[in-house]
């Protein structure tokens, strides 16, 4: 039965694992003097097959309304201790892009499973539109998400699947003896 239950369990929450895909989350916060601070992490779940070195976003907005001496960087993702940091127009004046390339030694690659914080800029207008990102030099480009706070739906799928199979092993557990 215990087997019966394990197995259940692997073909419910293995498509699961499949949901997700490498994601760029961000927040936008108020920075005062009518600006915005836009902050984004890079999760790998996987979906590239390896590490991830490269992040490029594509952002709707005009090239004079982003402050470019505020781009944060990860370490060693364009700052003094390595890696590279390009911006510009991309493709007219009314979009723009940001492009983080991590150093080339890989010590700074976002392994699977893992995520990297850091990477950031503020504006002088807020972004009206989807902000855009390929990874490891993709020219196929995914929509970063606003984060919620909130767990994603495969995460809730697998917690209640848990807690009902839970719930369901203990209606099958047969009573101790002398208890009736």
């Amino acid at each position: 039965m215990r087997t019966n239950l394990c197995t259940l369990f692997l073909l419910v929450t293995l498509p699961c694992s499949f949901v997700n895909a490498d994601t760029l989350k961000h927040t936008v916060t108020p920075a005062g003097a009518g600006e915005d601070f836009y902050q984004f992490a890079l999760s790998n779940t996987g979906t590239n097959g390896g590490t991830l070195s490269d992040l490029f976003l594509a952002l709707p907005i005009d090239i004079n309304d982003v402050l470019t001496s505020t781009i944060g960087t990860p370490a060693a993702w364009g700052d003094p201790n390595g890696g590279l940091l390009f911006f510009g127009p991309n493709g007219g004046p009314s979009t723009w892009f940001i492009q983080w390339t991590a150093d080339f030694s890989g010590t700074h690659d976002v392994h699977i499973g893992t995520a990297l914080t850091g990477f950031s800029f503020r504006t002088l207008q807020p972004i009206n539109g989807q902000i855009t990102f390929g990874l490891n030099g993709s020219i196929t480009l995914d929509t970063a998400v606003p984060d919620s706070g909130v767990p994603e739906p495969p995460t809730l799928i697998v917690l209640l699947f848990a807690i009902a199979l839970l719930g369901f092993g203990r209606m099958l557990r047969p009573e101790p003896k002398g208890t009736k």
